[in-house]
């Protein structure tokens, strides 16, 4: 929570105005004069008799209806939260007018704590309150969890932002799904003494303003209904499709070595006693979150808290054996109906020059900060290469990095190109051999740490690092590395990466690539489907197979992969360390302005990414290219198998 100054005289009139924003997919906005009340809700406004009915508030109104006060209502859910607050609390809502109040959002400032309580009201009747704990610049962010709009779903976060001061009031709110924002909205207005005269002239310049901000909210509806922007329904009980969910979210738990726990106390699961066991907190909701698409529900509902892992499991541990068993899981004959729930990759995260930046800053450009609380001191962003149990980090980055020079033959004199160059790491290995490195990225932030580490090391005589597309580079270069990186090319733009590639490469050159790998035909059956992964963490991600990587070098190229050296289980191991480096350091990473949505939505990444690996379902590889003979040196087959 921000106060900034001297905190205004209450009760307060609040007048100004409420700006709202639509973004996607129809554009509209609007503007509108309001007032609101500002209260301390140990002292409510006493009015007199004649200003009474333009001026009145009930507890039925606010978190429930049923306690004495509206103070003990908003106490009454602290500790539903477990949390412990009898300090002052002050409340911006609309009053009631003329017996009716209508409120899109009321916040309660909890001013000697933390925490600011926001209650939400759609045009039902209903309502839904979220616990905040801003940041020292008033921001929070929190999932969306309550179906306010007949035009938005229940699904995306909450950015919001709180500023109470003297001068000024203010509470911005904005929805945004995955990369994209919905639409922002806010009120803004100066708080002034609620005088018997500032209440009059409110209620004479702005008459009936609940009922005002009711019939508005219909209008605006009624426009965008008329332009044709889609009508998402309202959920008011347990659907069909719920219910068909959770039957097979319980044949699933049955199959597979873990125990779930339900609110009523209900236990699923195939597991024994010491198996990982993970806590069910609010299932109808989960279950709709699957119904409208289980690829990206399932996270979703994490970062929500409709389920977590309990205590003393492991999330990590807790989703491998579902990895393990993820073809398995699902009756084939309901994966023939997986496309009338599967959403598709949006257009907008083609690959293309732009949209290749787009994608790569939504990620990378997050805050250099965030990604050197969990990474090594070298800040490695890909899989370690681990030679015992404890072997530190650090050592296995440097195990990898080495390795991958030698695989591409890099020594002194050599003209290096570097794809994707993180945090410039690879290419100060590469210049300490006396190797004169090209490096390119897309991230900005990236690249401004990436120079300084390079000039600290001394090497910007051997070094040039670009903000540059692969498309756009030119040259001949002895040796080509790319670590991980492919993965964010996407299956359309692979012909045109390889191309490159060969292109570039120098004769009797080599190409050395360090990517994550999967199954064919896993491959096949998700690469146009919209996943979680895509959703929130890498927009335009496609992880590919060996036998892909095969086909297009063989169609498109004269290159051929030489040799492949598998280590997926330390992509495990790495991700398990990245994962306790980012709970160890989550004060670090809050400080930089994110917020527990963030924290949890990072969480199960990192081990959604880890169970992956640990299971087999994913593996990581450093494969080298020339060419020369196409026949691998690795003793595996085309697919990547062991031969």
């Amino acid at each position: 929570m921000t106060i900034v100054g001297e905190f205004p005289t209450l009760p307060a009139v609040v007048t100004g105005f409420v700006r709202h924003a639509r973004s996607i997919p129809i554009r509209h906005a609007f503007r509108h004069r309001v007032y609101q009340w500002l209260v301390d809700l140990d002292d409510l406004p006493r009015l007199p008799w004649y200003l009474r009915p333009f001026g009145g508030f009930d507890v039925r109104d606010h978190l429930g209806g049923d306690g004495p006060t509206i103070k003990a209502g908003v106490r009454r859910y602290l500790a539903s939260q477990g949390i412990e607050y009898d300090g002052r609390i002050v409340m911006l809502s609309n009053a009631r007018v003329l017996g009716h109040v209508f409120d899109p959002i009321t916040v309660f400032w909890c001013i000697d704590s933390q925490y600011v309580v926001a209650e939400v009201h759609n045009t039902y009747g209903e309502r839904h309150t979220y616990l905040l704990t801003p940041d020292a610049d008033g921001s929070a962010q929190t999932a969306k969890k309550f179906y306010v709009s007949p035009f938005n779903d229940v699904s995306g976060d909450y950015r919001l932002r709180f500023e109470l001061d003297r001068s000024r009031v203010r509470v911005q709110v904005s929805l945004s799904r995955g990369h994209h924002t919905v639409f922002g909205a806010s009120f803004e207005g100066v708080p002034r003494p609620a005088t018997r005269w500032a209440v009059l002239t409110a209620a004479v310049r702005m008459p009936l303003m609940p009922q005002r901000v009711t019939a508005l909210i219909r209008l605006h509806g009624l426009y965008l209904w008329a332009r044709r922007l889609p009508v998402v329904k309202r959920k008011t009980r347990k659907t069909l499709r719920g219910r068909v969910a959770r039957t097979i979210v319980d044949r699933v738990l049955d199959r597979v070595p873990v125990r779930a726990v339900y609110p009523d106390g209900t236990v699923r699961g195939g597991g024994g006693p010491d198996a990982p066991m993970l806590r069910i907190a609010r299932p109808d909701t989960m279950f709709e979150r699957l119904v409208h698409n289980p690829k990206i529900g399932l996270g979703e509902a994490y970062t929500a808290g409709d389920w977590t892992a309990a205590a003393g499991t492991d999330l990590g541990e807790l989703l491998t054996p579902f990895a393990a068993q993820l073809a398995q899981l699902v009756p084939r004959w309901m994966l023939r109906f997986r496309r009338l729930v599967e959403q598709r990759v949006p257009e907008r995260l083609r690959n293309t020059p732009n949209g290749a930046r787009s994608n790569i800053s939504a990620h990378y450009d997050l805050s250099n900060a965030l990604f050197a609380a969990f990474l090594d001191r070298g800040m490695s962003y890909s899989s370690a290469m681990f030679d015992s149990a404890e072997q530190s980090l650090e050592d296995a980055q440097t195990r990898k990095v080495e390795r991958i020079l030698d695989l591409a033959g890099v020594r002194r004199g050599s003209q290096v190109l570097e794809i994707g160059i993180g945090w410039g790491t690879l290419a100060i290995a590469a210049a300490r051999r006396g190797a004169h490195v090209t490096g390119i990225t897309l991230s900005r932030e990236q690249l401004t740490l990436a120079r300084e580490r390079v000039a600290d090391a001394g090497l910007s005589d051997r070094v040039e690092l670009r903000l540059q597309d692969y498309r756009a580079v030119t040259g001949s270069y002895d040796a080509i590395v790319s670590v991980e990186m492919i993965e964010a090319v996407g299956e359309e733009f692979w012909p045109e990466y390889f191309g490159a590639l060969d292109r570039l490469l120098a004769p009797g050159g080599s190409v050395a690539l360090q990517a994550i790998l999967m199954d064919h035909d896993r491959m096949l059956a998700t690469r146009n489907s919209y996943s979680w992964i895509q959703k929130y963490i890498f927009p335009g991600g496609l992880i590919p197979s060996r036998t892909a990587i095969d086909e297009t070098l063989a169609r498109h190229t004269g290159l051929a992969v030489q040799a492949d050296h598998r280590f997926g289980p330390d992509y495990a191991e790495t991700l398990r360390r990245w994962r306790r480096h980012f709970t160890a350091n989550w004060p670090a990473v809050r400080a930089q302005g994110f917020d527990e949505s963030f924290r949890r939505t990072w969480e199960f990444y990192l081990a959604y990414s880890e169970a992956g690996f640990a299971s087999g379902y994913l593996d990581v590889g450093q494969l080298l290219l020339r060419r020369s003979d196409p026949r691998p040196e690795s003793g595996r087959t085309p697919d990547g198998r062991s031969g």
